[in-house]
Formats: C-alpha cells, sequence, structure tokens
C-alpha cells in the first residue's frame, strides 16, 4: 500500500509539473506576440498600455516574460487592440488523476471476471509521444478490449468521441464503457444512451456473460456495475 501511495504522489508530481512548465511556455509565446504585432503596429509600449488601461511598466514586464500571473483576460484584451484574439482549446494529453471512487469501479468490475480473464489499469495507447491511457484492458488467450471507466457522467456525446479519437488512433475495433451504477447515471444514459447504441451494440447481459464464461464481448458495450 505504501509503495502505491509513493508512485500515486510521484505521478500527480510530474503531471503538476508538466502543467508547469506549460504554462510557463504559453505565457512565453503570448509574450512573443504581443511584442511582435505590437512593432508591426508601429505602436510604443506606452500608447499600447494607455489603450488598454494599464501601466506602462506592467506592458513593459508582460513583453519580458516578467508577469507569470498575467490574467487571461488581459492579454486577450491587448491582442484585441493589436488586431489579434486570443483562442484557447484543451488537447487530451493524458490520463487525468483519479479518485478512489474510480478504483472501486474496477474492482468491480474484475470481480465480474473469470480467472481466465486478466485485466491490466493504466495501458497507454501505444503511440510514441502520446501520454493517454486505456483505464484498463481485459485479456484473454490472444484477445484483447480496453476499458474506459467513469464514476460521474456529465458530457455523454463529448465522452464518446473522446473515446471513438482513442479508438480511431490506438485502431481498436471494441471497447467497454463501464459506469458506476448510480441513479445520475442511469437517468444519463436513458436520456442520451439510445444515440450511442449503434456505436455500443452489445447489452449488459450479453457483455457479463461472455466475461463471466472467460470471453471478451464481440462488440463494444456500457456496462452498469
Amino acid at each position: 500500500m505504501a509503495t502505491l501511495t509513493i508512485w500515486r504522489m510521484t505521478a500527480r508530481t510530474r503531471r503538476v509539473d508538466q502543467g508547469t512548465r506549460a504554462g510557463a511556455a504559453i505565457h512565453r509565446t503570448l509574450a512573443a506576440e504581443i511584442r511582435s504585432l505590437r512593432l508591426m503596429a508601429g505602436l510604443s509600449q506606452a500608447k499600447l498600455a494607455d489603450a488598454v488601461g494599464i501601466s506602462h511598466a506592467e506592458l513593459s514586464r508582460i513583453e519580458r516574460e516578467c508577469a507569470p500571473a498575467t490574467p487571461i483576460v488581459r492579454y486577450a484584451r491587448l491582442l484585441s487592440v493589436l488586431g489579434g484574439r486570443l483562442s484557447v482549446r484543451v488537447y487530451p494529453a493524458g490520463t487525468p488523476l483519479r479518485d478512489e471512487a474510480h478504483a472501486r469501479l474496477l474492482a468491480r468490475l474484475r470481480g465480474r471476471l473469470a480467472p481466465s480473464i486478466t485485466m491490466r489499469t493504466e495501458v497507454p495507447l501505444g503511440i510514441p509521444g502520446d501520454l493517454r491511457a486505456w483505464d484498463a484492458r481485459l485479456e484473454t488467450g490472444g484477445d484483447r478490449m480496453p476499458v474506459e471507466a467513469e464514476t460521474a457522467l456529465t458530457d455523454l456525446q463529448a465522452l464518446d468521441r473522446r473515446i471513438a479519437l482513442k479508438m480511431e488512433d490506438g485502431r481498436v475495433g471494441r471497447v467497454l464503457l463501464l459506469v458506476a451504477d448510480t441513479h445520475r447515471n442511469r437517468a444519463v444514459l436513458r436520456e442520451f444512451g439510445r444515440g450511442l447504441a449503434a456505436r455500443y451494440p452489445a447489452t449488459p447481459r450479453e457483455a457479463l456473460t461472455a466475461l463471466a464464461e472467460g470471453r471478451l464481448p464481440q462488440a463494444s458495450c456500457i456496462l452498469a456495475l
């Protein structure tokens, strides 16, 4: 248990460090863009600062990359005055930090498996440089099936798009979407699950029967446990 705790803290620290480095790189990029656009427009720092409502000294610190706490709205205002538009988009780059509820959900799935089926957790997609991973992978003989586990469903369509992209990039033909059996999750599945029937054609009963018999479901499925 102690070893597992240390591993989790190390993984969390690595992710925080990666985020810190990414944030610093974004600040440097924005500072360089602001300076470049200002020079192209022929504006002095004093004139641009006055137009945005900040001090000349603050703008100087931003352009010199000495203002790492600059609010995002300030960057957006500076770039807007310079004829630019700040746009931000988040890309999947790894597996998110999970909680104990997530571990218990995977443990419930493990309890439904025949002895001949093994389950590995945190399985990388296997693409060089890609930090994404499946929450688990079921294996028996030469057959494999990835598992994506969710304790709380919010945007089911966004989740489906994320899984579909991982399937395409990882060249996977089927997946088991494991969901915690809660009242809220059941309500979400009732409301939006029909739209996913074509992508997840195997029924929960078919999936559980196969897993209990030592087989993997032959098609993708959504399983609430």
